[in-house]
């Protein structure tokens, strides 16, 4: 019986081609990852100084476009990082100066953000997707929202 030697090329090939297509996928994903949390910091970012703007300000109306103001100023490219977007719905953004009234409680203001994210190469597990859209099999889009409450600076107190 003659034993056969095996070719150790064709085995070192295999091993290769495997381990280059790990590293795609993990290079594709940190890129993913790295999107995201760009994402993350500029809206965290945006809402902690749009809140800042809107705690100056001496009235509700000043606050929100102040804040607005700032979340201009903050810029993306508006496609893998849309502009962060001041959120005004029910305890959203909440500009709360008690009237004046020292006794009633301290003054704050509320600011909530949101910015949305696409990734390059779209996230998913078995057809699970790990994105917002629950409406597509496959989605790119991921939301990230804030909220930040500050003191109002510019409190206007009102003594009887």
């Amino acid at each position: 019986m003659r034993n056969k030697q095996r070719n150790s090329k064709g085995t070192a090939t295999i091993e290769l081609a495997c381990g280059s297509l790990f590293l795609v996928v993990l290079s594709l994903l940190a890129i993913d990852i790295t999107i995201l949390m760009l994402g993350f910091e500029v809206n965290d970012r945006a809402c902690r100084d749009a809140c800042r703007a809107a705690a100056q300000q001496s009235d509700s109306n000043k606050a929100r476009t102040a804040a607005e103001a700032i979340l201009k100023s903050h810029k993306t490219d508006g496609f893998f990082l849309t502009q962060p977007i001041l959120k005004t719905g029910q305890g959203q953004f909440v500009y709360n100066d008690f009237g004046g009234d020292p006794l009633a409680g301290n003054p704050t203001v509320t600011v909530t953000t949101e910015i949305e994210c696409r990734t390059p190469v779209p996230l998913n597990f078995c057809g699970s997707s790990f994105a917002h859209d629950g409406v597509s099999w496959v989605s790119d889009k991921f939301k990230f929202q804030k909220k930040y409450t500050f003191p109002i600076v510019t409190f206007n107190l009102v003594l009887n």
